[in-house]
């Protein structure tokens, strides 16, 4: 298969996929809520945001960090999917042989602070982000779910922003959808 061939396939699939998420967006009844994604507390207090409140924000996704990012039971495992030297073991964890590793934080998603809805079907709380690898470019929460690719005020939905507990991942958290496209090209070659 040409590089041109490969390209256009890859091009025509980065283009459909926001075109994706809209259709089925359009599909639902759930309003999409106004957020904000940041770095740290220092860019968000930049956004012209209250400097103690957002503060207040990075905290609680930092607290939360510790609960909802993915476990990996090896450095080398977590590093396959989030970069060498982006998979520090946590420092409780250092002191004792055993343990886990988990990605670092590369921002925050500030939750409703930019959203004064009342409403609690609105709610989308404050978390700790991500970014995969593969693809550098988008913030994503602890589940994977892609929230944006600049920092900035951004619309979420917010079902898809809810926070879980982080769980053991045995290669295939992040970097399934990688391998994935590895296994499927190396059987399209006849491997």
């Amino acid at each position: 298969m040409s590089k041109m061939t490969k390209r256009s396939r890859k091009a025509a699939l980065i283009l459909m996929v926001p075109a994706t998420g809209f259709f089925l967006a359009s599909c639902s009844s759930e309003e999409p809520v106004t957020s904000a994604v940041y770095k740290d507390a220092d860019e968000c207090a930049a956004f012209y945001n209250p400097p103690e409140s957002c503060k207040a924000e990075f905290a609680k996704a930092e607290a939360l960090h510790q609960q909802v990012a993915p476990k990996y039971q090896t450095q080398a495992e977590c590093e396959a999917d989030f970069g060498v030297g982006n998979c520090p073991q946590p420092q409780q964890q250092q002191a004792s042989s055993g343990g886990f590793f988990m990605p670092m934080m590369m921002g925050f998603l500030a939750g409703q602070m930019l959203n004064k809805s009342s409403s609690a079907k609105q709610h989308v709380p404050t978390q700790p982000l991500y970014k995969s690898k593969d693809d550098l470019s988008t913030f994503r929460t602890a589940n994977n779910q892609p929230v944006a690719r600049q920092t900035g005020p951004v619309n979420v939905m917010p079902s898809r922003m809810q926070v879980a507990p982080g769980k053991m991942v045995n290669r295939g958290g992040f970097g399934a959808q990688a391998q994935r496209r590895s296994d499927q090209q190396s059987s399209s070659f006849g491997g």
